[in-house]
Formats: structure tokens, sequence, C-alpha cells
């Protein structure tokens, strides 16, 4: 499932995380450092057409504030403005156009298109900003610095769809380290620790890990690239 879309395109690992069904609850996609790990996770809804349906809502989260704000948000802006989207500074949130209520054309409403929100949650106590939310995407970026608690909460309570069209899944990514590495490799290296297989779940909920390193990701650039490998 090779996908551009202006300058971006998924590299093999990417593909194959992309095409993972939605009958598959989880997904990690995770290893080293450079593998495309934010990159996979704004592009989600784009590549599965998400951001066309209205009554989508994904939660991009990281677990700081500093860090939404310091590389989320510009690199969101590269990709969604494209698409004509909208970013709300007080709500964090990007809104999609929408086809209008008489079909002729594709522009804003008041009540807007799909929606993803840039997230956070610091401390623990935080996941019950969500508890009204019904989230149809929830893509925890650096997995490996949220607690067991907080992923399990919001991955558990707050995924769920009302509409059959829209998936209820979680799309995670990090590396090795932080204060989730115990739970994340529990979870979902120890198993399979080369990744690529389902991992049957209490409640039948399926979860995968898809191993992705430096090597995997030939569009990084070579600067960076130096600078990891150093």
């Amino acid at each position: 499932m090779a996908l551009q879309t202006g300058s971006w395109k998924a590299n093999p690992k990417q593909e194959e995380f992309l095409a993972l069904p939605w009958s598959i609850k989880e997904a990690a996609y995770a290893g080293g450092a450079g593998s495309g790990k934010s990159d996979v996770l704004l592009m989600y809804p784009l590549v599965h057409k998400l951001h066309e349906k209205p009554n989508f809502k994904q939660v991009f989260m990281r677990r700081t504030f500093p860090e939404l704000r310091n590389e989320i948000v510009p690199r969101s802006r590269e990709i969604y403005r494209t698409f004509g989207a909208h970013f709300n500074k007080s709500d964090m949130a990007w809104t999609f156009p929408r086809p209008d209520q008489f079909g002729t054309g594709v522009g804003h409403s008041n009540n807007g298109g799909a929606l993803i929100y840039l997230a956070h949650c610091e401390d623990e106590n935080d996941v019950h900003k969500y508890d009204s939310m019904e989230i149809n995407l929830y893509t925890p970026d650096e997995i490996t610095s949220f607690t067991e608690y907080i992923y399990l909460y919001i991955g558990f309570t707050r995924v769920r769809t009302s509409d059959p069209s829209l998936p209820a899944i979680i799309r995670a990514a990090g590396m090795p380290g932080g204060v989730g590495h115990t739970f994340v490799k529990r979870r979902f290296v120890d198993p399979f620790p080369k990744g690529g297989k389902i991992i049957l779940g209490k409640g039948g909920n399926k979860r995968i890990y898809i191993h992705a390193t430096l090597a995997d990701n030939k569009h990084i650039d070579p600067a960076y690239a130096q600078s990891l490998e150093a």
C-alpha cells in the first residue's frame, strides 16, 4: 500500500502498520529512533480517508504539552493544512472540511468535520479529562513515556464507536526507555520479539507489534541519520 502525499511516502514498515485491519484493536509501531513513528500516526487518518468522515475523532497524545507544542504542532501544520484543515489553538484540535448539507461542494461548516485532537496526559488523574469522549483512533506517541494506567484507561474505556463505518482502535508508537518501558515490552514485545504476529489478549482483543528501526526508514534526512548513528 504505497502512499504518496506531497513529499511524504510510507516506508515498508509504515505500510505494514498502516495496512493492519481494524479487527486488531491495538498495534505498536516501535523500535529505534528515526523510524518515522510520529509521522505514521499523524498520517494514519489521511491514509484511511477517515478525515473525510464528519463523525471521526482521533486523539493524538504525548505525555506533556511542551512535546506537542515543540514537535507535533509544527509537523501537523505541514500535513493537515494541505487537506484544508483548520487548527484551533485553544482546543488544540484540527477540524477538517466536510461536504455541505446540500452536496454542492466542500467547505467548513459551523459543526465542522472530522476532528484530530493534539492532547497530553501528564498526570494519571488527567485521564478523566477524556471521560466524555468517544475516541475512534487513539494514538499515544512515545508510548513508553506513559504509565500503564493512562494507556489502559483511555484505550479501553474511551476508544469506542457508535458509527459502524468508523474504527475503535489504538495505534501507538515509541521506542525503548521511559516509565512505561516495562509494560510496553511485556504487552507487545515479549510474546514475539521480532514482531509481526497477532497476540490474543483478554476478551478476545487482538494486538500486534511492528518492529521498526532507522534502517527501515529510507526517507530520513541523511544528516539526522548520521547524528543518530553517532
